[in-house]
């Protein structure tokens, strides 16, 4: 095994209610391990757009938004310059589209309007995609959520059938399946996003973290990277 982080997915950002502590360890933590593949997913809220009621105060963030996450492209992009980056379709980036669908068709096709063009992922050298494959393991970001970690889980599993990531439902959580097929796992991966919201009452279910996955020759590592008390604990390494 070469002990080295291969792959980190980050997820659930939601910029611009993301909490500022919790990115800050995600990057310093890629600047440390320089892993071969960042995955990255719902980093956009998208809150204006949605068909959700919305806070007056808070309708003329979507620039504002945009502008952020080019920053934080910026950054991880900076610290990690030979990672390969691939940002994943997301239910909040959908919002742009079914946004255009339902009251601008005729500009739907416009490419400035497109995810790429939009957020300038070519600038950053990003590469979009709806999910993505690597040595059998699968990340999407997932359209399950369940009131348990680990339930949502283990439903994206049933779903897919073979060993995955993803997001979605801001809990952390790392589901193992055996059978006669083989050993398999699927992880949910955490948030990075303030966890209250105006629009949940009462205590979000949510935890705070992201996902790392080692790998040797025939096998994967899997590991959640929980953030607990605004530090993060890798080994011998405390990131604070």
């Amino acid at each position: 095994m070469k002990n080295k982080v291969e792959v980190v997915c980050i997820s659930d950002l939601h910029y611009p209610y993301q909490c500022d502590k919790v990115v800050d360890l995600e990057i310093d933590f890629c600047k440390d391990q320089q892993p071969s593949i960042i995955v990255l997913h719902e980093l956009h809220d998208f809150y204006s757009i949605s068909k959700f009621d919305k806070n007056p105060k808070n309708i003329d963030t979507l620039q504002k938004e945009i502008d952020m996450v080019d920053v934080f492209f910026t950054r991880i992009r900076k610290v990690c310059p030979k990672s390969r980056i691939i940002l994943l379709n997301s239910n909040h980036l959908e919002r742009l589209k079914k946004h255009l669908w339902r009251n601008s068709p005729a500009l739907s096709n416009l490419r400035v309007l497109g995810v790429e063009s939009l957020l300038e992922l070519k600038k950053h050298r990003i590469e979009f995609m709806e999910t993505f494959d690597y040595k059998g393991i699968h990340f999407k970001h997932g359209d399950v959520v369940r009131k348990f970690a680990g339930y949502t889980a283990k439903a994206e599993f049933e779903n897919e059938g073979v060993s995955g990531v993803s997001g979605h439902s801001h809990k952390l959580n790392l589901y193992f399946q055996r059978s006669r097929g083989g050993d398999n796992f699927w992880i949910e991966g955490g948030c990075g996003c303030l966890l209250d919201q105006e629009y949940v009452k009462g205590v979000t279910n949510w935890q705070h973290g992201f996902v790392a996955l080692q790998f040797d020759k025939k096998h994967c590592y899997p590991s959640t990277v929980p953030i607990i008390n605004e530090q993060v604990i890798w080994g011998d390494k405390i990131y604070r």
